[in-house]
């Protein structure tokens, strides 16, 4: 954070310089003070982009009428920050004299008599109402971030976003207070600490300091207007002072014996032995308080609008990020029940299955077919059963790198797995090759032609193509002579759970996600039984990593 620390007397009268010289040493006499620097009118350049400009680490300036009259002085005045304050010093507060200052847009008018130009007490400049004055003025933009700090927060925050966004789970804690120490550093606070509702109690689950720290859990109500904070507002201690920052006030005050006026005087919010300067701002997440971002700084600090915007920002990441972050971990969890209620699927309910397949292979050659077909079409649809149920559970929609890979062999692997000895499959082109991953393709077949056999009987045909043109393969399509697709089935085809046939009704919904997930387009229609076209017009998708 660049400190502004300097107090600059812009004009010729060296009596009114040494003036503001014992008034600023005087202002700060108790505490570490600004410095102080004359610049005459002369030394400004020409244009005030030329650098280095002589108010550059100017906190407050004080500058007489007669320099304000030069356009040049101008310039270069009302090219410093809104936060510096402008005070000018005239000998007479006549109505036109404030008419022209004002429009000038300064922010403080001092009067000095011109018989008093060496301070009311020489030996106590204290007592020199030009001391109130410019301490009031003045220590605000001591205390206060500057519009240049302000924009590199915003600029320290955009790649805070960026970094956010990006985080692992394993990264979430690291980088969280690594943008805090960014942040912190940048703006000269102390403490930064999120909280994390937990229970009864807010947690410090992030925090960090420029001198280390260790905060204890807090309930709701040891914040300051945790009524505010419930309603999603900000707080700040001191609050942001009401005419915001860097507007100037057009009230005139007359105050002490020697009759000074001044043009929107305010004092400081904070001192020395005020309390912690806090901003607290809600973490939100769903319409719901999830968390409290707590920034604290042990000097007096003025807040501003832009400065506490900022930081709500950043509160916005935080809590997007560790929404995010919570989503993700629920997803993992999700994921693992469901590879545990894969491994229960495929123990527990395939071992009794087996044992009856057992059972049917050795009857078959003592007992009449059509005794025990029944029952070898229930253990048929129960290992189909299981197998959709599985694939959903460990693959869902997600696909693993594709390749180039030979649509006969693919097919004709799949066939393998059907137990449909009366049915024929026939690929019409053996030399065709598609993009997809292997091993969802041969899925995609597989439930295919399951659907064919189940809804065409088992002597059904069926036959697997490419559609392809100069440019290579363009669209594959599976085909059967069965009785084709009900005209009030087709707008429910593809939805899991609905079957014509009594079968598990997830086997065109798997086939549906395997499509979706390469990118592929998936129509169907009837041309002498049902005809299933998968079209590549889209890139093939891949799995996330």
């Amino acid at each position: 954070m660049h400190r502004r620390s300097v107090v600059a007397y812009v004009g010729e009268d060296t009596a009114l310089r040494d003036r503001v010289a014992d008034a600023v040493a005087a202002a700060w006499s108790d505490s570490p003070s600004p410095e102080f620097e004359g610049v005459e009118p002369a030394e400004f350049p020409e244009a005030a982009a030329e650098a280095p400009s002589p108010l550059s680490d100017a906190c407050g300036i004080v500058a007489t009428v007669d320099a304000l009259a030069s356009e040049r002085t101008r310039r270069h005045v009302a090219a410093t920050p809104e936060t510096v304050p402008v005070v000018v010093a005239v000998e007479e507060t006549g109505i036109e004299t404030v008419r022209a200052l004002l429009t000038a847009d300064v922010d403080d008018v001092v009067v000095v008599d011109s018989d008093d130009r060496s301070g009311a007490d020489s030996d106590d400049g204290a007592t020199d109402p030009l001391v109130e004055r410019l301490r009031d003025a003045v220590e605000p933009a001591l205390t206060r971030l500057g519009g240049d700090d302000v924009a590199r927060l915003r600029e320290v925050l955009l790649d805070a976003g960026t970094t956010l966004m990006s985080t692992r789970s394993d990264e979430v804690e690291t980088k969280i207070v690594w943008t805090m120490e960014n942040v912190g550093r940048q703006v000269a606070i102390d403490r930064i600490v999120c909280y994390l509702e937990d229970g009864d109690a807010f947690e410090p689950a992030y925090h960090w300091s420029s001198g280390g720290c260790d905060p204890d859990p807090k309930p709701f109500e040891a914040f300051p207007d945790p009524e505010a904070l419930s309603t999603f507002e900000n707080v700040v201690r001191p609050p942001v002072r009401a005419a915001g920052a860097g507007e100037r006030s057009a009230d005139v005050k007359e105050t002490g014996e020697s009759g000074a006026a001044v043009v929107g005087a305010d004092a400081s919010d904070a001192d020395a032995d005020s309390p912690p300067a806090t901003v607290h701002v809600p973490l939100v997440s769903e319409w719901e308080l999830i968390g409290v971002l707590a920034f604290e700084t042990d000097d007096p600090r003025a807040w501003t609008e832009e400065e506490v915007a900022a930081y709500r920002t950043f509160g916005d990441l935080i809590a997007h990020t560790i929404a995010r972050n919570e989503r993700r971990l629920e997803l993992r969890r999700q994921t693992e029940r469901l590879e545990q209620f894969s491994a229960v699927v495929s123990h527990d309910l395939r071992n009794p299955l087996n044992v009856l397949s057992g059972y049917l292979d050795l009857v078959a050659d003592d007992v009449e077919r059509p005794k025990y077909e029944a029952m070898e079409r229930a253990v048929l649809r129960m290992e189909t059963l299981i197998d959709d149920l599985l694939m959903l559970a460990r693959r869902g929609d997600a696909i693993d790198e594709t390749e180039s890979v030979p649509v006969a062999a693919i097919a004709e692997d799949a066939w393998s797995s059907v137990r449909a000895p009366d049915a024929t499959l026939t690929v019409a082109d053996d030399a065709a090759r598609v993009e997809a991953d292997p091993s969802r393709l041969r899925q995609l077949f597989e439930n295919l032609f399951r659907n064919a056999v189940d809804h065409g009987g088992r002597g059904v045909s069926i036959e697997v193509g490419v559609e392809d043109d100069r440019s290579g393969a363009r669209g594959l399509y599976v085909a059967d002579d069965g009785p084709g697709i009900p005209p009030d089935a087709r707008d429910s085809l593809f939805e899991s759970g609905f079957s014509t046939a009594g079968s598990s009704g997830l086997g065109l919904a798997i086939v549906d996600r395997i499509a979706d997930a390469h990118g592929w387009g998936l129509d169907v229609r009837n041309d002498g039984g049902a005809v299933f076209e998968l079209s590549f017009e889209a890139e093939p998708a891949t799995a996330p990593a």
